[in-house]
C-alpha cells in the first residue's frame, strides 16, 4: 500500500513533464521557436525533471512509509537524503558524475528510505520520555541514536552494493553470444521491461548486450531496429501501454485504475506511459509483471513474422517515437495497409493478454478502496491515517474472495444500519446485572436485529480495526447519554487481534475511552503473543481497563497466557456450556472455575440458554452467567432499565439462606 500510495504522489510531477516533452517534439517537428521557449531551454527542463525524479520519488515514499510506520516524516526525509547527498558525493568526486545521471538510480533511491524503516524499528532507541528542558529536543533526541547509526550503516552498506555491482557490470562479456539483431532486440527489451518494474529507466539503461548503434542496422525488409521497436513493439510505452490503458478501461473495476488510465491515456497516444507506469503503479506490482514483460516479446515474434510473411518495407525509417499509432505505421510503409491491421492485431493480442491480469488486479485493488469508502462511512478518519490494520501477509486468494463480498457491505454499512447493543452479564448471586458486553448489530429493512454477517470478510480485507474504532465511538456516544442521568455502566468490548497489533488504533481507543468504565475482551490467538499485541494489552492495562480473556478453552487458548498477560476476567466460551450436561465437560467448566479462584480471576460463564446449564454452574459456584438464558442483546435506550428476572427456584433458594 504504501508503496502504491508513494507513486501514486508523484503523477502529477509526471504529468508536467510528459506534458513538456510533448512541447518539446512538436516544436522539433514543427520548427517553431522562440527567444522564451525553444528546444534547447525545454530540453534543460526535460533533462533536470527526468535526473531530479528519483529525488521526488524518495521523498514520497519516506513520507508514506513513514506514516504507515509511525515514525516522524521528517526524521526519514532528512536521513533519506542524508544517505544519497553523502554517496552522491563520493562517486562524484572518484568519478566526476553525478549519480542522478544513472539509469538506474531511481531504485537505488526507492530502497533507501525501506531500509532506513527497517533499521530504524530495529535499533534500539534512548528512552523516549528522557526529560530534557524542552520538549522538542527530547524528541529530537530519541531519534539521534538510530539515525547516526543508520546513516553510517547505510553509507557503507550501499557503496560496497555499488562497488560490487560495478565490478560485476564491467566483467560481463556478451561479445562471444555472437547473437543476432532479433536476439538482440528481444534480450534488450526483456532486460529493459525487467529495470521497469524495478523502478529503473528501461530505456535509457546502459547497453547491456549490444552497443547502442546497432539501433540504426536494418532488421528486416529495410526496417531499421529502431523504427521497428518504436512502430511495432512500444506503442503507448514500454510494455505495450496503450493496450494495458485500453484493458484497463474495458474491464477493470477499480476507481484508481480507471482514473489513472484515464490521465495516462493522452500521453500514451504519443508513446510516453511514465505516468501509468508509476501511477498505476506498474513498478513492483505482481499483479502486473508477467504480461507487463511477455506482451512486447510476444510482439517481437508476431511483428517480426508478419513483415517476413507478408513482405511488408518501411520507406521512412526516421519516424520520431512520439508519432501515434497507426499514424507512424502510415508514414513509415507509405500508407501499407498490412502495416495497419497489424498494430490492429498488436494492440487486440495485448489488451487479450493483460485481461485476465487487470481483472484480478482491480479485485486486489479494490480493497484499498474498501478502506476509503468504510472510512467515510464510519467516519474514521484518524485511524486511516495509519493503516496498519491492513496485514500484507494476508494470501491473495483470500483477499480477492472476501472483496466480493466486501462491496455489498460497504454499501450496507452506509445506509446507517450498524448498531451497538449490550448484552447483561448477571450476578446469580445478587441476583442483579452487574454489568454488559458491547456487541455489533444489524437493523433489517424490515425490521428485525441480526448479528453482523460480514465480519469474517472484513476480517480477510483486513478492516477489523475500523469497526473495532467505530464501536468504541459508539459506546463513548452511549456514556454521554447515560452519564446525563446517573448511569455509569461497566462495559466490556470485543478486540479484534489485527486490533491489538495496530499500535496507531489503540492509541485512538485509549484516547476516546479512557476514564470510562470499560473492559476490553481479546481474544487468544498466535497474534496475541507477538511483541506488538503484548505491548498493546499492557498499554490498556496501565491506562485503567480491565482486560478479559474471551472464548477460553477453544480455539488457541493456553494457560500460559494467563501467566503473563495482566487479566481480570475469564469467559468461559459457549461450546463448553453446551457440554456442562456430560461428566467431563461438567468437570472440566468446574476445574476452569476453580483454577480461576486460585487465581483471582474472575470467571464468566457465556452463552448459558437451559436451565440445566444455569443450575450446573451455580452448584459450582459461578457468580456470572451471560447468555439467552437471562436476555439477548439490548438497545443501549433500555439496559438502564434492564433488572433480571430470576425463576421460582432461585428464590426459594434464596429465601433458605
Amino acid at each position: 500500500m504504501a508503496i502504491k500510495e508513494s507513486f501514486i504522489s508523484t503523477v502529477p510531477y509526471l504529468v508536467i513533464s510528459s506534458i513538456i516533452v510533448l512541447i518539446n517534439q512538436l516544436l522539433l517537428l514543427t520548427g517553431l521557436s522562440s527567444s522564451f521557449i525553444n528546444n534547447a531551454l525545454l530540453s534543460k527542463i526535460i533533462g533536470y525533471m527526468s535526473n531530479f525524479f528519483p529525488v521526488i520519488l524518495m521523498t514520497s515514499i519516506a513520507f508514506h512509509f513513514s506514516k504507515r510506520n509511525n515514525i516522524n516524516n521528517i526524521f526519514i526525509i532528512t536521513l533519506s537524503f542524508a544517505i544519497f547527498i553523502t554517496i552522491e558525493s563520493i562517486i562524484n568526486a572518484h568519478n566526476s558524475q553525478s549519480l542522478l545521471n544513472e539509469a538506474g538510480v531511481s531504485f537505488f533511491m526507492l530502497i533507501i528510505p525501506i531500509v532506513s524503516i527497517v533499521l530504524f524499528n530495529i535499533i534500539p532507541k534512548f528512552e523516549k520520555d528522557l526529560k530534557l528542558s524542552n520538549g522538542q529536543l527530547s524528541h529530537v533526541f530519541f531519534h539521534l541514536k538510530p539515525f547516526v547509526i543508520i546513516y553510517f550503516f547505510s553509507i557503507v552498506t550501499y557503496l560496497i552494493v555499488l562497488k560490487g555491482l560495478e565490478t560485476i557490470a564491467s566483467s560481463i562479456n556478451f561479445s562471444f553470444l555472437d547473437l543476432d539483431l532479433l536476439s538482440v532486440m528481444a534480450l534488450r527489451t526483456l532486460g529493459s521491461q525487467i529495470l521497469w518494474f524495478f523502478g529503473a529507466h528501461g530505456p535509457n539503461t546502459p547497453s547491456i548486450i549490444e552497443p547502442n548503434d546497432s539501433i540504426n542496422n536494418i532488421l528486416i525488409n529495410n526496417v531499421s531496429y529502431q523504427a521497428f521497436y518504436d512502430v511495432f513493439i512500444v506503442f503507448g510505452g514500454s510494455g505495450a501501454g496503450l493496450s494495458l490503458i485500453l484493458a484497463a478501461l474495458i474491464y477493470s473495476k477499480s476507481k484508481h485504475i480507471t482514473q489513472i488510465s484515464k490521465i495516462s491515456l493522452p500521453f500514451a497516444i504519443f508513446n510516453i506511459n511514465e505516468t501509468l507506469i508509476y501511477g498505476l503503479p506498474i513498478v513492483l506490482n505482481r499483479f502486473l509483471l508477467i504480461p507487463f514483460i511477455t506482451i512486447p516479446l510476444l510482439n517481437i515474434a508476431i511483428a517480426f513474422f508478419f513483415l517476413d510473411f507478408f513482405g511488408i518495407t518501411f520507406v521512412n525509417n526516421q519516424v520520431s517515437w512520439i508519432t501515434p499509432i497507426f499514424i507512424n505505421a502510415f508514414i513509415a510503409t507509405g500508407g501499407n495497409g498490412s502495416a495497419l491491421l497489424l498494430q490492429v492485431v498488436l494492440v487486440v493480442v495485448g489488451i487479450i493478454v493483460y485481461t485476465p491480469f487487470i481483472k484480478r488486479y482491480s479485485l486486489a485493488q479494490s480493497s484499498s478502496n474498501h478502506v476509503e469508502n468504510l472510512k467515510n462511512n464510519l467516519e474514521m478518519i484518524e485511524l486511516m491515517e495509519s493503516t496498519e490494520g491492513i496485514k500484507s501477509n494476508i494470501s491473495e486468494s483470500k483477499i480477492i474472495k472476501s472483496n466480493l463480498e466486501v462491496d455489498k457491505i460497504i454499501n450496507f454499512i452506509s445506509s446507517n444500519k450498524l448498531a451497538v447493543h449490550y448484552q447483561p452479564k448477571i450476578d446469580i448471586i445478587d441476583q442483579h446485572c452487574s454489568s454488559y458486553e458491547a456487541l455489533l448489530r444489524i437493523r433489517k429493512d424490515d425490521g428485525t436485529i441480526s448479528g453482523p454477517f460480514f465480519l469474517e470478510s472484513l476480517e480477510l480485507a483486513g478492516l477489523a480495526s475500523i469497526i473495532d474504532l467505530w464501536v468504541c465511538r459508539e459506546l463513548k456516544k452511549h456514556y454521554q447519554i447515560w452519564q446525563l442521568s446517573g448511569f455509569n455502566p461497566k462495559v466490556a468490548i470485543n478486540i479484534h487481534p489485527d486490533t491489538m497489533t495496530d499500535n496507531k488504533a489503540i492509541g485512538l481507543i485509549i484516547n476516546e475511552l479512557k476514564g470510562l468504565n470499560v473492559e476490553f475482551e481479546i481474544i487468544e490467538r498466535e497474534s496475541v503473543k507477538s511483541p506488538s499485541s503484548i505491548s498493546n494489552i499492557m498499554r490498556l492495562h496501565d491506562s485503567g481497563f480491565d482486560i478479559s480473556l474471551d472464548d477460553f478453552g477453544v480455539g488457541y487458548s493456553s494457560f500460559e497466557t494467563l501467566t503473563f498477560l495482566p487479566m481480570n476476567t475469564v469467559k468461559i466460551d459457549k461450546s463448553l456450556i453446551d457440554n456442562i450436561e456430560s461428566e467431563k465437560g461438567y468437570h472440566i467448566c468446574k476445574n476452569i472455575f476453580t483454577m480461576c479462584n486460585d487465581l483471582g480471576l474472575t470467571c464468566v460463564a457465556e452463552g448459558v440458554e437451559k436451565d440445566i446449564q444455569y443450575l450446573k454452574l451455580k452448584s459450582m459456584g459461578v457468580r456470572y452467567i451471560q447468555g439467552f438464558y437471562f436476555e439477548k442483546a439490548l438497545p443501549f435506550n433500555r439496559i438502564d432499565r434492564y433488572k433480571p428476572t430470576f425463576k421460582v427456584f432461585d428464590f426459594y433458594q434464596k429465601t433458605a439462606s
